[in-house]
């Protein structure tokens, strides 16, 4: 599909798109406006023409001209293709691609969609027919009739036929309920109903379309508490969280989410009026979870259970969540109440939570809490169990000064001097063998190696990108030489691949880092433009110029020179 894509983006201007949506001006050479993404009064949204991306700096939203319309309109990348070749006059059917197979793709998940409507419509039917069903949401979990109906908390009544053939009277056969994940097909070959017996939580998109359900039984001697949808067409569970498609709509006004473990939590939550809950599906968090849910905020809470079933869970969400940059708290709610729904249905248990809130602890710090209330410090064998878990989590963070706090972190909770501590994480990275993936780069590095000084130093002087700014002619023409003595004396470094690179993924990158560039410079001086790349790129260039005299091919004239550059960006 890359001619017709490639035919698009040579067709369609990003700033003629995004300007229907959202109000930019001028910046330069580039366009600026308040994110249509997130909720922010000083924009941070920037447009590039020459680049034909678009980058927010407050909520990291980025891309092309695709990725715009996917993220604002809410639909898949096909459908993004087929609504600006449109626009942009192009016949579709001309280009070597199966629009045939895209389509039926597409309805398929559409075909699944309302299979899920009309299973919502029959589930609605049988909780009127349930006497019990209604005594258990009514009376057992305290909710009302607005709670039922906000979050179409229905019934799936205990009969292994009545589902498929509602459904079949609608025009689905056996096999589409079964893809749907409705029914199954039993050891003597016949289909049955999945749920039976339970309150049906219906799982949405964020486009509000029932894609999928979540069971919980009503007799506390039933198995498994809850039972949730198999996968299909539009239901990948590593994409998908409970209640995202109401809280989203909050999370502008708390700029925070809430992860919790259960649909009952969520309803919790939103009984204690914090509607900006979401649960997973029937899977534990995932690379994808954190991703999505950073589109809307960077503010993560954890709510989980206190057993050891939730402090793994704890654990393995912290590990996803610092590989993506995010750093999250973890509310604790008092021992005399056992979870959010307890909490719920005591007196004044909003103002009890909205203080667990105000006072979450930082997950890393909560997790140590925990660790120390099930391990003997005073043990070496309990404390290094302790200290592999703490460095297993610093080893995700992408960040060097933020692994430098997180190390002083544990120095002050173990109360141990940080040279200690450092030199005890130290040997656990290279004793466990295991390397640090920065995803700036795409590349695996050693712990101690900065990939973004690089990143930010190719992207100064990426295509002229310094003379094309009108910087001054000292500060060009400094920067220009030491990039050609890098390309001619250091082949290998990684600077010299990020400026030779044809990789879209790191230009894309050095793209980006160019328009946050172009933000840092507007409205400033050439003085202070100057400032601001010498105080951002000092050590790396001192590191690069020690690698070059320190080259047996670099001349001793060449060494003086760069030596005199050295001293340039040395001095204060």
């Amino acid at each position: 599909m890359s001619k017709i894509t490639d035919d698009i983006l040579s067709s369609v201007d990003i700033v003629d798109v995004i300007s229907r949506h959202v109000q930019l001006k001028r910046s330069g050479s580039n366009f600026s406006g308040c994110c249509p993404f997130h909720h922010e009064k000083t924009p941070s949204f920037m447009v590039s023409p020459q680049k034909q991306i678009f980058k927010c700096f407050g909520c990291g939203k980025g891309g092309n001209v695709f990725t715009f319309v996917q993220e604002f309109e809410k639909i898949d990348f096909w459908d993004a293709v087929k609504e600006l070749a449109k626009e942009a006059r192009i016949d579709m059917t001309k280009y070597d691609i199966d629009t045939k197979k895209m389509d039926h793709y597409a309805d398929g998940k559409e075909k699944m969609k309302r299979i899920h409507k009309l299973a919502q419509e029959f589930f609605v039917q049988e909780l009127e027919k349930n006497p019990d069903a209604k005594t258990y949401l009514k009376e057992k979990r305290k909710l009302s009739d607005e709670d039922i109906q906000t979050f179409g908390l229905w019934y799936a009544p205990d009969s292994h036929y009545a589902l498929a053939q509602f459904l079949k009277t609608k025009g689905f056969t056996d096999t589409d309920i079964a893809e749907a994940s409705l029914i199954k097909k039993g050891q003597n070959t016949e289909y049955y109903t999945f749920f039976r017996k339970r309150i049906t939580f219906p799982i949405y998109d964020t486009m509000q379309n029932i894609i999928g359900f979540s069971a919980r039984v009503l007799d506390p001697n039933d198995t498994p508490k809850y039972l949730n949808s198999s996968e299909h067409i539009a239901f990948e569970k590593s994409k998908i969280l409970y209640g995202l498609n109401r809280a989203k709509q909050y999370v502008p006004q708390y700029n925070a989410i809430i992860i919790v473990e259960w649909q009952m939590d969520v309803l919790a939550l939103h009984r204690l009026w914090y509607p900006i809950w979401v649960a997973t599906s029937g899977t534990a968090l995932t690379e994808q979870h954190m991703k999505l849910l950073k589109r809307y905020t960077d503010n993560i809470y954890f709510l989980f259970d206190s057993d050891q079933a939730g402090q793994s869970a704890t654990i393995r969400a912290l590990n996803i969540a610092y590989q993506q940059d995010i750093f999250p708290k973890k509310i604790k709610l008092p021992k005399e109440t056992k979870d959010a729904d307890d909490l719920a249905n005591i007196e004044g248990g909003k103002d009890i939570f909205e203080e667990c809130f105000k006072h979450a602890q930082d997950g890393f710090v909560a997790t140590f809490e925990q660790l120390k209330a099930n391990h003997d410090l005073s043990s070496p064998i309990d404390k290094q169990k302790v200290l592999n878990t703490l460095f297993s989590l610093i080893q995700n963070i992408n960040n060097v000064s933020i692994q430098q706090h997180y190390i002083q972190t544990v120095s002050d909770l173990i109360h141990s001097p940080f040279e200690i501590t450092r030199s005890q994480y130290n040997k656990y990275t290279k004793t466990d063998g295991k390397l640090n993936t920065y995803q700036r780069t795409g590349t695996q590095v050693k712990t101690s190696y900065q990939p973004w000084r690089d990143m930010l130093f190719a992207a100064l002087v990426y295509n002229n990108f310094l003379s094309a700014h009108q910087t001054t002619e000292d500060l060009w023409s400094s920067f220009n030489h030491i990039k050609t003595t890098i390309l001619e004396l250091l082949p290998n470094s990684e600077f010299t691949q990020l400026l030779t690179t044809q990789d879209p993924d790191i230009i894309k990158q050095i793209n980006e880092h160019q328009l946050r560039w172009d933000k840092e410079f507007e409205n400033h001086s050439e003085e202070k433009k100057y400032a601001l790349v010498k105080q951002t790129l000092a050590k790396i260039i001192q590191s690069h110029i020690q690698q070059i005299v320190k080259n047996p091919h670099t001349s001793h004239e060449k060494k003086q020179e760069i030596l005199q550059l050295n001293k340039l960006f040395s001095s204060k």
